[in-house]
């Protein structure tokens, strides 16, 4: 377990107030709702994923695509601009390690981290973050199961005799989260998250970053020998959660926590310089005088990328119809010819509704290719009309009905149209084939 030295500023001061934002944000986040529906939820065994009030279903894949490929070009964009400001400030990691050393430098004060702390503060402290850990982990869980239901099984006790799923994955989470956040913490960051290496080299020399001023810092001093502005304190070596050296230039270890920032800003104050270690690019820690650079090749690339893709999503979510049908021919019972030849094609349909109201969904014909009208048998009327209950997949039987004036072709192709009697927008279009029985 490697605790870093605490140290107080400017940098550590505004992290605090963005984690005192961030962790109820990513607790209690699955326990808002949406007029009375999760906001966001992936609903794993029903295959649904909830957010803003949508429902959407695996086969809207796309969605999925587009959201990967927006966060992908996110990472690229902003890492091109502003380095990795989202691992030190803003990932889970970084805040509830954060959360749980601010438990133990509140019990343990200087002694936090030591060996020489007393041992009833240490099993305390301890306590303490295991029942963190539980917090976080059912916090977790309610990305992916009713929490509100997850509170009525503990209140009743029932899950102690009938316990669901997800009282094992929260117990495996539990004791995962507790071990990654006192023991691995900030070491995570440097050796596992894959995302530490592409942002490393997604940054170039106009990339804000934390960053050391060897112009002015080198060569470092030592005793009394006046060279560099660096007094070789390693002060900024000893406040560093992952154990780097920032003066040995950018390194995948680096979070961009600010730690070292406050460090040597401390440092510096003593003496009336400026600090050495800054938010800033590496063009502008060679020249101060040096603007940054916002729009340049990588980062207009990525920019435009970028906007492609959101612009794309917006469109596509503007006119979705939350609204899917298969139909397709009857494997079973194949098409039947009557008496006065009538050809009959059985289908079977699948309609899903991905709202919070039941709908009424009619099916008619838009198109066929056949030279005698199409008769829908299904409902007992010519436009039958299917009732689909909320949030719900119900299957139906069509019966296509015609008489047939032409032999000529034995497929034809049946376009019907399925339209929502509350709202006419949501419409949906399936081509199916319509075969003629060969005749012996």
């Amino acid at each position: 377990m490697v605790i870093s030295r605490h140290i107080s500023g400017r940098i550590r001061s505004a992290r605090y107030f963005v984690e005192a934002v961030l962790v109820p944000f990513y607790l209690f986040l699955p326990w808002l709702r949406w007029e009375k529906h999760p906001l966001i939820r992936l609903d794993i065994p029903g295959r649904k994923f909830y957010l803003l009030g949508n429902i959407f279903t695996p086969q809207e894949g796309f969605y999925l695509h587009l959201f990967l490929i927006g966060m992908g070009l996110s990472l690229f964009f902003f890492t091109t601009l502003i380095g990795r400001v989202w691992c030190g400030w803003a990932c889970p990691q970084t805040v509830f390690t954060d959360l749980f050393d601010f438990v133990g430098r509140t019990i343990l004060g200087s002694k936090y981290g030591k060996k020489d702390a007393p041992l009833f503060g240490k099993i305390l402290v301890h306590k303490l973050w295991i029942f963190l850990s539980l917090l976080g982990s059912l916090a977790w869980i309610s990305y992916f199961a009713d929490p509100y239901e997850m509170i009525s099984d503990i209140r009743s006790l029932s899950f102690l005799t009938n316990p669901p799923t997800w009282i094992y994955f929260t117990l495996f989470f539990t004791a995962t989260l507790y071990l990654d956040m006192a023991f691995v913490r900030e070491q995570f960051c440097k050796y596992a998250c894959p995302y530490a290496r592409f942002q490393t080299v997604m940054m170039d020399s106009d990339s804000i970053n934390v960053t050391y001023d060897f112009k002015r810092g080198e060569p470092r001093r030592k005793a009394k020998t006046q060279i560099g502005d660096c007094t070789a304190c390693n002060l900024c070596l000893v406040v560093c959660p992952t154990g780097i050296d920032i003066r040995e230039g950018v390194n995948v270890g680096c979070i961009a926590c600010g730690k070292c920032v406050d460090a040597c800003t401390k440092t510096m104050g003593k003496e009336g310089k400026k600090t050495l270690i800054g938010y800033m690019s590496e063009n502008q820690a060679n020249n101060p005088k040096t603007e940054i650079r916002w729009i340049r090749p990588r980062s207009l690339i990525y920019g435009i990328l970028l906007l492609c893709v959101l612009t794309a999503s917006a469109i596509l979510l503007y006119n979705r119809v939350p609204l899917y049908a298969s139909i397709l021919p009857d494997r079973i019972i194949q098409p039947t010819e009557i008496p006065g030849e009538i050809v009959r094609n059985f289908y079977n349909a699948q309609l899903s509704n991905m709202t919070f109201e039941n709908r009424s969904l009619r099916v008619s014909v838009e198109e066929n290719t056949l030279r005698s009208p199409i008769r829908i048998l299904s409902g007992g009327t010519q436009t039958p009309s299917f009732e689909i209950e909320a949030n719900r997949t119900q299957n139906f039987r069509i019966i296509l009905e015609t008489t047939l004036q032409d032999r000529s072709k034995t497929s034809h192709q049946i376009t019907l149209k399925i339209t929502d009697s509350k709202n006419e927008n949501y419409q949906l279009k399936k081509t199916i084939p319509f075969r003629i029985p060969i005749q012996n």
